[in-house]
């Protein structure tokens, strides 16, 4: 039976929800933005081309001579000229209309005099019209400036409106060229009139004569646009309300509906807030996942959690003195108060016209930043209103059996400021082999993972005075905790180390302790394929010493890449760049994933941004013509250091292509864990047009049921690797009963439990690669020997899996 709490604590959440969205709404009819609402997208969304069709249908139909009201016949021959000039004209200007009636709606009370209506869509549609005129016109400079203004962030549409114009007249000026000559109020008026005309015609609006008006004719919106208007609301509201953690136990989810994109047995209690909360995040695919996949979204349904009131003390002084700490974001200025320039400055054209400048700057970064900062105050408000209570977390999984918390707030899979918010509620005692994982943690929170395990810990006794110091004055140790990897984490790690273990404040460890796969994906295949190189370099083995650091993949193929680069001498001039640990990481992780050459050469061009400086103080300059020869460098030597891996990688995508041969529309797979994995992609054929002022719109068919094979392709070799993964964990924790939480291929428990962890963790990743699991997926899909050669198995015994020391780390 429910908890009657939660039941009422529930019911408040949908109170909430609704009155916040109600309050979104209400704000948006006060600024005539109606049509920026959800209720108001999905209306958009349903009209727009069949409003595009009905213009083009009409003004065909006027073109053609045929007798029609006079506006339209007289407004015809201007409004097609118009269609022509626009990119997807037809679908701009219904966009512009639809919008503008959504937003007339807000403030009419159903009905609005048809001339102000109409008025207010011409002038719309002319700004259009000036933008792409002035475009045109100007260059492609001055455009690209153009765009900047119209899409200014944070502004409001008035505004941006404002310093465009202001923007293109400058240049015009500059460019002695004739100004634009402005519609006149009649011709708007009758453009406006003209496109109500057409959204008459597709039923959306209706005329009539009011008598508060006298004569006037007045715009009465359609019953069928109106039930859909308030359909939307309902739907809208009636699914609204904050994903906010439970106060107890969620509700165990259960495996009777098949496929699991419809199971809603599990989560919250209410089925209101079920309704839309299913165990597989997904519309299109039928996965299907087994008894273990729900043991384990259960288990982790059952830690509990608390607040940490440590580190949100902390959070809090930062916040408020204005202290942005890495993920922990803060403008570090006030709002710059309105008010006019001094008189001195406005005498003097040069400096009022740099003090406008300076000003501008300003409030524009104060509004980015404070934008950027909007998850620190949201995190921080949730942890106050959670931290003296307990609390869950409820799961779910994408459609490749990953995990995932429902709730987006007080959620361990989040940043490293919004992690170190959260610990168990039940804790552990110490012992030796514990304390060894607090120590290792601690240190690896502070430099990350590349050290050895013992030097981690050595570490931690090393800098015993700088954990206490900090513990004791966080507040003014920012400087030095800041400087950590993962400052955060560092910091609430090393105030439980002081409570438990230096002051003996506190009797039990709460806070969560983590290791993360050090390469999931290169582990998966060179154990599949039995590459002894491959699984060396992805610490699948015992390291060569126990004092011995982890393989580090990343630099095994820098250290590769220099070896091709020294043999090139058209490649020597790439050698500085390889100096730098991320550099190689783009490369490999994003090919194992299914990354093209164009999305890793973005990720390198990322890195080498960050390090520019750093390699100009070195005596070397950057040239960005570099990136897409060091991509290929860098990819080319993770080829060689896993060749198996990446065979692999290269024969599941022919594998796709024979299955799709075979006539199968979706490709399919058993996880060692019983869940059925089935991946579809569907080939949406959609545009996105952008406006100046009135946003974009996407249209097409978004509703097509023709697959996309190429897709399906590009993502078959990472959608293998990560069912995998959590295959891993389910097979690993699915009965597990102490704390548990997961990020991805990360998990995190107390430090007692730690060993243990890593024993199922070993045991768990030799199960799922047994056997030949690659040749298992080629016989799921239809594909056999003759159609595609199977791999061959390299030798490396499996067995050895069991001395590794950092196949998690």
């Amino acid at each position: 039976m429910a908890n009657q709490n939660e039941i009422e604590y529930e019911y408040d959440l949908i109170k909430r929800g609704r009155k916040a969205l109600q309050k979104k709404i209400d704000d948006a009819i006060k600024r005539d933005y109606f049509s920026s609402t959800q209720s108001g997208r999905y209306v958009f969304h349903a009209h727009v081309e069949r409003l595009a069709e009905a213009l083009e249908e009409l003004t065909s139909k006027a073109l053609s001579g045929r007798a029609m009201r006079n506006n339209v016949s007289a407004c015809c021959v201007e409004v097609n000229a118009y269609i022509d000039y626009l990119k997807h004209g037809s679908i701009v200007l219904s966009h512009i209309t639809l919008k503008a009636l959504l937003d007339a709606y807000s403030k009419t009370s159903l009905v609005a005099k048809k001339q102000d209506i109409a008025s207010a869509i011409g002038r719309r549609i002319e700004d259009e019209i000036w933008f792409e005129w002035e475009q045109r016109r100007l260059g492609e400079h001055e455009a690209a400036a153009m765009r900047k203004q119209a899409s200014m962030p944070g502004a409001n549409p008035h505004y941006r409106k404002v310093k465009t114009k202001k923007a293109v007249q400058r240049a015009v000026k500059k460019k002695d060229l004739d100004f634009w000559d402005c519609w006149s109020p009649s011709h708007k008026r009758k453009i406006g009139l003209y496109m109500l005309e057409v959204a008459y015609s597709a039923g959306i609006v209706e005329f009539g004569r009011v008598i508060q008006y006298g004569k006037n004719q007045s715009v009465v919106y359609s019953d069928a646009f109106m039930n859909q208007i308030l359909g939307c609301e309902e739907l809208v509201m009636g699914r609204a309300f904050h994903a906010y953690p439970l106060i107890d136990l969620p509700l165990d989810w259960n495996g009777d509906r098949v496929p699991s994109r419809r199971n809603n047995s599990g989560g919250y209690h209410l089925p209101e807030l079920r309704r839309n909360q299913f165990m597989c995040r997904s519309f299109d695919s039928d996965s299907v996942f087994g008894s273990k996949a729900i043991d384990m979204l259960n288990t982790l349904q059952h830690t509990a959690w608390r607040v940490d009131s440590r580190t949100l003390s902390v959070a809090d002084h930062l916040n408020e003195n204005r202290i942005p700490v890495k993920s922990f974001k803060v403008c570090p200025f006030d709002k710059p108060v309105k008010g006019e320039a001094p008189a001195h400055v406005v005498e003097d054209p040069e400096r009022f016209k740099q003090w406008k400048s300076d000003r501008h700057r300003e409030n524009s970064l104060y509004c980015e930043l404070t934008k950027n900062a909007y998850r620190t105050r949201q995190a921080l408000a949730m942890s106050k209103e959670y931290q003296h209570k307990t609390f869950y977390l409820s799961w779910s999984l994408d459609w490749r059996g990953r995990f995932y918390t429902q709730q987006a707030w007080l959620s361990p899979q989040s940043t490293d400021f919004e992690k170190s918010l959260l610990k168990f509620r039940d804790g552990c005692k110490l012992d030796s082999a514990s304390l060894d994982w607090c120590r290792a943690s601690i240190a690896a929170a502070f430099n990350g993972t590349r050290d050895s395990f013992r030097d981690r810990i050595q570490w931690t006794v090393d800098n015993s005075d700088l954990i206490e110091r900090i513990a004791n004055n966080p507040e003014d140790t920012v400087s030095e905790w800041e400087q950590a990897k993962e400052p955060w984490q560092f910091l609430q790690l090393c105030f439980e180390w002081n409570d438990v273990v230096v002051t003996g404040k506190e009797k039990f460890w709460k806070v969560p302790i983590g290791v993360d796969s050090t390469a999931s994906g290169l582990q998966l295949l060179s154990a599949m394929r039995r590459d002894p190189v491959g699984m060396k370099y992805a610490n699948l083995l015992a390291p060569e010493a126990p004092s011995s650091p982890p393989e580090d993949a990343y630099m095994r193929v820098l250290e590769v890449a220099k070896g091709i680069a020294s043999k090139e001498p058209s490649l020597e001039h790439l050698k500085p760049y390889l100096e730098y640990r991320s550099i190689g990481k783009p490369a490999v992780m994003l090919s194992v994933y299914g990354g093209s050459h164009s999305g890793i050469k973005d990720d390198i061009q990322s890195v080498v941004n960050g390090i520019e400086n750093d390699l100009l103080r070195k005596g070397f300059k950057v040239d960005h013509t570099h990136i897409s020869p060091l991509t290929t460098l860098i990819t080319k030597a993770s080829q060689e250091v896993f060749p198996a891996a990446y065979e692999a990688l290269k024969w599941l995508k022919g594998l796709a292509r024979k299955a799709h041969a075979q006539g199968r529309d979706a490709l399919t797979w058993t996880t060692p864990t019983g869940d059925h994995i089935h991946l579809i992609k569907y080939d949406i054929e959609s545009e996105t047009v952008y406006t100046a002022f009135n946003g974009k719109v996407n249209f097409g068919n978004f509703n097509s049921d023709k697959p996309d094979t190429k897709k399906q392709v590009s993502s078959f070799p990472p959608s293998v690797i990560h069912s995998f993964d959590s295959a891993l964990l389910k097979e690993a924790f699915s009965d597990w009963k102490s704390p548990i939480t997961t990020i991805h291929d990360d998990i995190r428990v107390l430090p007692i439990d730690m060993d243990r962890a890593m024993d199922r963790i070993r045991d768990a990743f030799v199960s799922i690669v047994d056997g030949d699991p690659l040749a298992t997926i080629a016989e799921e899909n239809g594909v056999t020997e003759d159609m595609h050669k199977r791999l061959p198995q390299l030798g490396q015994d499996l067995s050895c899996v069991s001395q590794s020391l950092y196949m998690f780390n």
